[in-house]
């Protein structure tokens, strides 16, 4: 199964041991195929510089580990599907894209669009009770 994380479920994963960090668990263990695109690795290292204040190296340790256990799709920046934030158009692209079931995100503005073609936005919580059956 292909899935999208949004950046606040790499953040919160990488910080926190909630919901988001057993997603990043499950991707990493090989239960489900995590996808990115270019935007989305862009937007997660500047996350992290401005509002964690991670090192350049500390970022690229974290991007590099993101790197090597997901999938790498490019998009073009056409899909326009969340008018209150467009910025969020690029997680459900990557995944239209990939060909993605699902985009995980503690978003609110992606959450309210629940889905997109066969694409479901579910929170990191609904993503876990999914996978347990």
């Amino acid at each position: 199964m292909k899935v999208v994380f949004d950046t606040n479920i790499f953040i919160s994963g990488l910080m926190w041991r909630g919901a988001p960090y057993r997603c990043l668990l499950a991707s990493l263990a090989g239960l489900v195929e995590l996808v990115v695109s270019s935007p989305i690795l862009d937007e997660l290292r500047r996350t992290l510089a401005t509002k964690f204040g991670f090192t350049d190296e500390e970022i690229e340790q974290v991007v590099g580990v993101v790197r090597e256990s997901a999938s790498l799709v490019e998009i073009r920046g056409e899909l326009k599907v969340v008018a209150d934030d467009p910025e969020d158009d690029k997680f459900i692209e990557t995944a239209h894209v990939a060909g993605a079931a699902y985009v995980v995100s503690g978003d609110r503005h992606l959450l309210s669009v629940g889905s997109y073609g066969e694409i479901r936005i579910v929170s990191a919580r609904v993503f876990l009770d999914m996978l347990a059956g």
